[in-house]
């Protein structure tokens, strides 16, 4: 009979159980769109630390009155060569002026590093999510037109770090991927199948 012959068959996937698992491949490409859009969106928060970084760097300096010995009150007594507390205040003055513009270094050097911490930051993270992106996309196109399996068991594996949607959906579809009927669909030989000339290309 051939309803029973149909169901004891378990060499070859059935049709209704192809069809079903078209469907979910459809539908899977169509969460992977949207994933990948959502990545896009998410690379808006790394641009924010590149941004912060940005304006950290370009914040111009505040300017401040450098010290000159001829603004000093003690100028008078400074150019005089028996002046002996003239001289000092004169050294003095030199020597914090000197001070001031080393501690303005060093502060421009720290503002430098900090701001391109940031910078690395969000450029790396930014990077990373667009790439990302761009191959759950590209893993979307592969499922709804049935090719690179293994490509796209590989982009479900990376999608369950990003939780939790892409958790979920890197888990369902490597549950539908590992089928038997998925490896016909995409042109594999069937595993469960002893004859290699019984799966469609």
């Amino acid at each position: 009979m051939p309803f029973f012959r149909s169901v004891s068959d378990s060499e070859s996937p059935s049709l209704t159980n192809m069809n079903q698992v078209r469907e979910h491949l459809r539908l899977l490409s169509i969460f992977h769109y949207v994933i990948g859009g959502f990545l896009f969106l998410f690379s808006l928060f790394p641009a924010i630390y590149l941004a912060m970084g940005l304006m950290v760097v370009l914040m111009p300096e505040p300017s401040t009155p450098e010290i000159s010995v001829s603004d000093s009150p003690t100028s008078e007594h400074a150019a005089e060569p028996d002046s002996e507390s003239g001289g000092k205040n004169a050294e003095s003055l030199v020597a914090a002026e000197e001070k001031r513009l080393k501690a303005m270094e060093e502060a421009e050097a720290a503002q430098a590093m900090f701001g391109g911490v940031f910078i690395t930051i969000g450029a790396i993270g930014i990077l990373i999510l667009w790439v990302f992106a761009i191959l759950v996309i590209l893993a979307g196109r592969r499922l709804a037109s049935h090719r690179s399996h293994t490509f796209c068991l590989i982009i479900a594996g990376l999608e369950c770090l990003f939780m939790p949607f892409g958790t979920i959906l890197g888990v369902f579809t490597l549950i539908v991927l590992m089928k038997p009927e998925a490896r016909v669909i995409f042109g594999l030989p069937n595993l469960d199948d002893p004859d290699p000339t019984n799966a469609t290309a």
